[in-house]
C-alpha cells in the first residue's frame, strides 16, 4: 500500500494544525485515551497498568501510553514529506499489536475507535484556536484522516502480518505433532475400520 501524496498546499494545512495542537499534545493525547475508552470500555484491558487515578488526575502509566500513541502521530506529521521512512516503524507496532490479538485482547474495531476519537479531538482542539475558521478546520481535518488513515493501514499490514506469520507457526507445530505419533493422524483416529 502506498501512501496518499499530499500537495504541498495539505501538508501546509497538516503543518498549520500541528502547530495548534503539539503545544498540547500531553492534553490532547489524553483527552483521546479519556474517549476512547469512554466510547469502546473494553479497550482497557488492552493496559491493565493504566488507570485514572481521579477525574482530573491521570496516573503516569495514563499520560506515559497516551503520549506514545502521540508520538507516532507526531513522527507522521514529521515525515510527510518521506511517508516511507515510517514503513518500518509502523509495520513493528502493528506486530506489537498482533501479539495483544492473539492473547486475545485486541479487536479489529480498536483501529476506527482509535481513528474516530483522535479525528474528534483534534476537530476540538483546532475549533478552540483562532488560527482556524470553520472552513479551514474541515480542510484541516480531512487531510488529518487522510493521514491518520495511511498510518493505520500500514499498522494494520504489520498486524495482519504478525497474526498469519503466528498461525503458519500453529499449523506447522500441529504438522510436527501429526508427524511424531506413528500411524496415528485426525482421521485415523475416526476410521471405523479400526
Amino acid at each position: 500500500m502506498d501512501w496518499h501524496e499530499l500537495s504541498k498546499e495539505e501538508k501546509a494545512l497538516l503543518l498549520k494544525a500541528w502547530a495548534v495542537i503539539e503545544p498540547q499534545k500531553q492534553n490532547a493525547a489524553c483527552d483521546i485515551y479519556e474517549m476512547i475508552f469512554n466510547q469502546c470500555p473494553e479497550a482497557r484491558k488492552l493496559f491493565p497498568r493504566m488507570k485514572t487515578c481521579k477525574k482530573d488526575k491521570k496516573s503516569t502509566e495514563f499520560i506515559f501510553q497516551a503520549l506514545r500513541f502521540m508520538q507516532v502521530i507526531e513522527s507522521s506529521v514529521m515525515a510527510i514529506d518521506n511517508p516511507e521512512s515510517m514503513n518500518n516503524i509502523l509495520d513493528n507496532l502493528g506486530r506489537r499489536h498482533g501479539k495483544l490479538e492473539v492473547c486475545g485482547k485486541f479487536r479489529s474495531y480498536y483501529w476506527s475507535v482509535f481513528l474516530e476519537c483522535t479525528i474528534y479531538q483534534f476537530r476540538k482542539y483546532l475549533e478552540e484556536s483562532r488560527k482556524f475558521n470553520a472552513e479551514s478546520t474541515d480542510n484541516a481535518i480531512i487531510v488529518w484522516r487522510t493521514l491518520l488513515k495511511d498510518v493505520m493501514k500500514k499498522i494494520k499490514n504489520g498486524y495482519t502480518a504478525d497474526i498469519a506469520h503466528r498461525m503458519s507457526q500453529l499449523d506447522l507445530r500441529i504438522e510436527d505433532r501429526k508427524m511424531s505419533l506413528p500411524g496415528v493422524s485426525a482421521d485415523s483416529a475416526f476410521d471405523e475400520e479400526n
